[in-house]
Formats: C-alpha cells, structure tokens, sequence
C-alpha cells in the first residue's frame, strides 16, 4: 500500500514533465510568426571589428574611425562591448557571444 502512495505521485509528475513545452518562448514565437535576420560582429586585432550583416561585409578599424580604445581595457571585451552598443542602436538584439564574436538578431 505505502509503494503505490509513492509511486502514483512520482507518475503524475513524471508525466507532466513529458507533457510540459520545451521552450514557452520559442512556442510563442513559432506562433506569432516571428523572423529574424542575423549578423555576427567578430573581434580581430586590437581595434579591428568584422561586421557580417545580412546585406553586407563591413570591416572597420576603430581608431581610423576616431574610436580610441582606453590603454586600461582589455581591447577584445571594449571593442565588443562598443559593436554591441553599436549594433542595439540599430534594432539588434546579442543572441550568443564568445570570446571573440557576438551574434545579434532583430526582427525583418
């Protein structure tokens, strides 16, 4: 009697766990109908940056472009962080990082 109090409770949450939504936020896009266009910002060099958008290659040099990076920073996590503000005034929104690139998304 005490094995089948246990064990009804432990199948009931076993079976809700299988029946629960992986993801509720990919649900909701996949609803909605959301699509996204993607581009990478990829650190190369000390103020080199490599834009990958979608309608284009951009390679850029921060200090030809007046961008200093302070003598203090690590020049790799302040030339992603500058892309990234860079980057979210235009509508992108980071995805996945690592340490030398950054993949943005925004909606189409």
């Amino acid at each position: 009697m005490n094995k089948a109090k246990i064990l009804l409770p432990c199948l009931l949450l076993l079976a809700a766990a299988l029946l629960w939504p992986v993801s509720p936020a990919r649900t909701q896009e996949k609803a909605a109908g959301t699509k996204y266009e993607y581009a990478v910002v990829k650190w190369d060099g000390p103020d080199r940056l490599y834009y990958n958008l979608p309608d284009k290659f951009e390679l850029v040099y921060l200090n030809k472009t007046g961008v200093q990076v302070p003598r203090e920073a690590q020049s790799e996590e302040w030339c992603l962080a500058y892309a990234s503000n860079h980057m979210a005034k235009e509508g992108w929104e980071p995805v996945n990082l690592d340490s030398r690139r950054i993949v943005f998304r925004r909606p189409k």
